[in-house]
């Protein structure tokens, strides 16, 4: 009863906004484009709860794809307030995660000669050297096989179904590398993580009765960020919903498609929308940002949307800061000057978000932070801990729990248990196993409590009371166990590199963290404050940006989600009559009335 009281609140929550109710209700294929700040989780995981309660009787239940592991671990979280878990009954995860887990780990052994018995995923290093050996066995030419790579990868996301004729009829050599690079990897009994959703489509197309079965279990199929996840999903999506039954329910935007290296096509969440067979709900209203950040917004995107703010939300403010000198002056006055600025009228630190282009600029942000002892928390590539890794979010997850103490453990040990299970099993395990791995588990979490040890201390002992033992029975074909090696090099205490283990899992009392985070990884975040660092014409568009159409309309939409997540305050930085040639247009638009 209580779970259908949560659902009801939400629903009726829901009601407050037509788009969002009829999405929530729909009972055929639906796809929601939803603006920056429009709800379209919150819709999206009604949805899914409604489709739970109301119309998949278990033990059948539905599966959710999402773009990455974050997403995944958001939307468990808030499938929990409606006592809905993560089980068998489910599934959450990436389009790779489904494809194995799904459908390769399930049906390969019923298929004669599909992949070899006990197959593991390649390493990266492993990934290049077969990358190596293939070239040799096409080419056998002095030009260097990693650089042509890119372009087979670039084919080998696109073209998905080879039966096709533009398999070999467009650029043959491209797939003969690339039959030949499989080749190499099923010798050494190895996939890679692009062929999980190629190997799947084949697997799902050549066999009915493998899309019989997973209809059976998922009636319903959920797909968040769909303009993100490329052509291999979209394949999986017209087999299993359009020829195979299962009922779609799709949630994205074009506007903010921003992986296009990945073989992102804003144009696949397109296509579906102009079927008769689904129904199309736009989600206008931005409840995050005031109207002046709003109507900026469209300056940044540079096309006419329909997007509204909600009636009496404050206006928010543009702040323009043309600043004398290169990134690292910028970044000198961001730390000493932006930010105590946006402290000093209200702001907490954990709500100020710092956003950049690459990386590297997160570096010039860190150091100009640092010298002004202000703490900060980056989700880069350059980050103490990649937060897009099961495992690494994991062992964050267990040090926040052991800190918090038991009167502040957090989050919920239901939540540890269901991660260490999916890293070890991949999802299906027996109450024996569950039992003995949970024994393990709370053991090490019990001993770790007020134990006052170091990041590094901390992990040596994690590693050899649960990793080792956990990598021994692991069924997981994910090869991610090098990750907690990886934090214990980071953290040599014989380089100065340790931490306090509150300080490694992010718990410093009574202060908060500024957030520094390209733009690619801010996406789907939301901060009171945004600085956009580094908004200079050559950096946004660059030179890279401008040598096609496609690029330099991926590059406006990268800007375009920075410029969507802040609540109240953006703050666009840059060298001092060098701006991007965007950021005249967001101000000429903001100025609106």
């Amino acid at each position: 009863m209580s779970n259908h009281l949560a659902l009801t609140r939400a629903l009726t929550e829901l009601a407050r906004n037509q788009e969002q109710w009829d999405a929530a209700r729909e009972l055929g294929h639906c796809v929601v484009l939803a603006g920056p700040g429009s709800g379209k989780t919150k819709t999206l995981t009604t949805a899914m709860a409604r489709a739970l309660m109301d119309d998949v009787i278990d033990p059948r239940g539905v599966a959710c794809i999402t773009y990455n592991n974050e997403c995944a671990a958001e939307l468990e979280t808030r499938l929990a307030k409606f006592g809905i878990r993560s089980a068998d009954r489910n599934f959450i995860g990436t389009v790779h995660s489904f494809a194995l887990t799904q459908v390769i780990s399930p049906y390969a052994r019923c298929i004669d000669g599909l992949l070899p018995q006990n197959f593991g995923v390649a390493t990266y290093q492993q990934t290049r050297a077969a990358v190596e050996v293939a070239h040799k066995m096409v080419f056998n030419d002095e030009d260097d096989p990693h650089v042509r790579w890119r372009f087979a990868e670039e084919k080998r996301r696109r073209d998905v179904d080879r039966s096709l004729p533009c398999w070999r009829g467009v650029n043959p050599e491209l797939a003969n590398f690339i039959e030949a690079y499989e080749a190499v990897l099923r010798g050494g009994g190895l996939i890679d993580f692009d062929d999980m959703p190629l190997i799947a489509f084949r697997v799902i197309k050549d066999h009915q009765w493998i899309r019989d079965a997973l209809r059976a279990r998922f009636p319903v199929l959920f797909v968040d960020e769909y303009q993100d996840l490329g052509h291999a999903l979209h394949e999986l999506v017209l087999l299993l919903c359009f020829e195979g039954g299962i009922r779609l329910f799709a949630v994205g935007d074009g506007d903010q498609s921003i992986y296009g290296f990945t073989g992102a096509n804003p144009e696949l969440l397109q296509s579906l929308t102009q079927r008769a067979d689904v129904r199309t709900i736009r989600l206008r209203f931005n409840y995050r940002s005031g109207s002046k950040i709003i109507r900026a917004s469209l300056g940044a995107l540079g096309e006419e949307r329909d997007y509204r703010g909600i009636d009496g939300a404050p206006d928010g403010n543009l702040n323009f800061y043309a600043v004398k000198g290169d990134h690292s002056a910028q970044a000198q006055y961001i730390a000493a000057v932006i930010v105590p600025a946006l402290y000093n009228s209200g702001i907490t630190f954990d709500q100020i978000a710092i956003l950049y282009r690459a990386a590297w600029l997160g570096d010039k942000v860190a150091e100009a932070l640092g010298d002004c002892d202000l703490a900060f928390v980056r989700t880069d590539s350059n980050a103490l801990i990649k937060r897009n890794s099961p495992l690494a979010r994991f062992l964050e997850d267990c040090a926040s729990w052991v800190t918090g103490g038991w009167a502040k453990a957090d989050p919920a040990y239901s939540r540890l248990l269901r991660q260490a299970l999916r890293i070890v099993y991949g999802g299906r395990y027996s109450a024996a196993e569950e039992q003995a791995l949970s024994l393990q588990l709370i053991a090490f979490l019990r001993s770790s409590i007020d134990g006052g040890e170091t990041a590094n201390t901390w992990l040596a002992r994690l590693n050899n009371d649960l990793i080792k033992p956990w990598k021994a029975v692991a069924r997981n074909s994910h090869q991610e166990w090098d990750v907690c090696f990886e934090l214990l090099m980071r953290t040599n205490p014989a380089e100065s590199k340790d931490i306090d283990l509150n300080v490694f899992c992010g718990r410093l009392e009574g202060t908060g963290r500024i957030t520094l985070s390209t733009l690619h990884s801010a996406k789907g975040r939301e901060f009171d404050a945004v600085i956009l660092f580094g908004i200079n014409d050559t950096d946004i568009p660059s030179a890279r940006d401008k040598q096609s159409a496609r690029s330099l309309r991926e590059a406006r939409r990268l800007f375009y989600v920075g410029v969507t997540r802040p609540r109240k305050e953006l703050c666009l930085v840059y060298r001092e009559n060098h701006h991007s040639p965007w950021v005249a247009e967001l101000y000429s638009r903001s100025q609106r009335d």
